[in-house]
């Protein structure tokens, strides 16, 4: 089977808007130019092929249920990407607090029993730290803080950021490297 090549950044502005006019071959199009790929990054996130397939047929489904208020910034791929990553991370989450739910009551009484108070100066010193590096990642270009969050707080790959954002995966280690090499010159 060939799959259909992915619409052009040029083309994607007239498919958006003949998907928000109810066209259904745009919608086809769309969905098969950019299914394998979602379903493959999703996997990434839920190593689950069947989840992964679930999550990203949910998203064409939602996209075409709202598509009149269908509203792409920047281009389709990476429009279609971050709400692939955003859905994964909020499964993952789910996942984590189910997990926490059904561990709950047999580990908060073996904490509860051995718990112990964090000493308030090494606790004022997280904070503060915290704080300061916070601060720091705010007073960078908007471009390189975005790049830094998604490595570092989000934990995407160099390629996974670089498919999201538009840019190159040079162009995510460049940005990376500049982040650095400032938090490390405000942070002293």
């Amino acid at each position: 089977m060939v799959r259909p090549a992915a619409p052009t950044p040029s083309g994607d502005r007239d498919l958006v808007q003949r998907i928000r006019a109810g066209d259904a071959a745009a919608y086809e199009q769309l969905f098969r130019a950019y299914y394998g790929g979602l379903t493959g990054f999703a996997v990434r996130y839920l190593t689950d092929l069947s989840g992964a397939e679930e999550l990203v047929q949910g998203l064409f489904a939602d996209l075409w249920t709202n598509r009149a208020s269908l509203d792409v910034h920047s281009n389709v791929r990476s429009y279609l990407f971050s709400a692939v990553r955003n859905r994964a991370l909020n499964v993952r989450r789910r996942a984590l607090i189910e997990r926490d739910w059904d561990e709950g009551e047999d580990r908060a009484d073996v904490e509860a029993l051995q718990w112990s108070p964090e000493r308030p100066d090494l606790a004022l010193e997280r904070v503060e730290a915290h704080d300061r590096l916070r601060a720091a990642i705010e007073r960078l270009p908007e471009r390189c803080r975005l790049v830094m969050q998604l490595r570092w707080r989000d934990q995407l790959s160099y390629v996974e950021i670089a498919e999201t954002m538009g840019i190159s995966v040079k162009g995510v280690e460049n940005q990376l490297g500049r982040g650095l090499k400032a938090l490390r010159e405000m942070l002293r």
